[in-house]
């Protein structure tokens, strides 16, 4: 009996020490409730440098973006440490639950009633997919209507996400609002400022078609100011070399109009850009355009914003419209 309860006394120390081995490696690495900081996680890069604008120099928030710079978001699924990060946030914020079929995974683990969750997507004007002149028919076509989850491409999008994170930053530290109010005024007023910009290039524009010798993400983009714009592929796809066809086409339709720029998205190599540049002759540059759905790690480490980043776009859409 005596030696039985040893036993057990043995086994209950061990589970003791294998718990803190546990929370010494997976809680102390990322600082859940080790310096008492709250706890703030975003799936995607625009809600991340958001709130990241919002909570500004307040050392006692930690924020996280989730998948990282300089991956593809459409093949993340999220480890056992990503698991543990959200279970322990104050807020976790993602795009939706049909662009990123991992979160139901997710929010089902979640057993701390204290996280505020929030699906980004439900908080602004949806569009659903729409057929890009030009772009490769997927091998696999989902016959049902979907939406465009690129919102964040819009800055009347962009605004309404600043809006909705600043007021559940509120929510989860009230004792900061005033901050909060104060900074998401200011990054309100930088993507108007924006705006502004790429709406002054586009009223003074002499073509009105963008050509993407790749994916093109940008179509809430487009809509905001009426441009039109022929692909390789649609936004989500994950083809990645177009058919001779589909860049017969893309050439046929710049050599028409004579279209000075053929665009690519960030992460992308541009090689099928630099194909039919080299094809139309050099009076179509190869550009890249930034779509936001990722940003590389230089520009990540760099501290590049959705401002910086859009503002780099100005260039491009001035000599690709003008």
């Amino acid at each position: 009996m005596i030696k039985l309860r040893k036993i057990i006394l043995i086994i209950i120390a061990l589970l003791i020490i294998a718990v803190g081995i546990f929370f010494i490696f997976n809680g102390a690495n990322v600082g859940y409730k080790v310096d008492n900081k709250i706890q703030v996680i975003s799936s995607n890069f625009a809600s991340y440098d958001f709130l990241r604008a919002i909570i500004g120099d307040n050392k006692n928030v930690e924020l996280t973006y989730l998948i990282g710079p300089g991956k593809d978001i459409h093949s993340y699924e999220p480890s056992a440490r990503d698991l543990i990060k959200i279970q322990n946030a104050n807020l976790f914020v993602y795009l939706s639950n049909e662009s990123e079929q991992w979160a139901d995974k997710v929010l089902d683990s979640i057993e701390n009633t204290n996280t505020e969750v929030i699906c980004i997507s439900d908080f602004v004007d949806k569009i659903t997919e729409q057929e890009i002149d030009g772009a490769e028919e997927e091998n696999e076509h989902d016959e049902e209507e979907s939406f465009d989850e690129h919102i964040w491409t819009s800055p009347k999008n962009a605004i309404k996400m600043v809006e909705t994170l600043e007021q559940y930053m509120e929510k989860i530290d009230s004792s900061n609002s005033e901050i909060y109010k104060k900074n998401s005024e200011l990054y309100i007023s930088k993507i108007q400022e924006v705006d502004k910009k790429i709406q002054d290039i586009v009223d003074n524009k002499i073509r009105n078609r963008l050509i993407f010798a790749d994916k093109m993400p940008m179509q809430y983009f487009m809509n905001d100011y009426n441009l039109e714009v022929s692909s390789a592929f649609n936004g989500c796809s994950t083809e990645t070399d177009p058919s001779a066809k589909t860049i017969a086409y893309l050439e046929e339709n710049i050599k028409e109009n004579k279209i000075p720029v053929v665009l690519y998205i960030e992460l992308n190599s541009g090689k099928i850009a630099k194909i039919i540049s080299d094809d139309v002759g050099n009076y179509c540059e190869p550009m890249q355009i930034q779509s936001l759905q990722n940003i590389s790690l230089d520009d990540f480490n760099n501290g590049e914003t959705w401002v910086s980043l859009m503002t780099r776009n100005l260039e491009v859409l001035k000599k690709a419209l003008q």
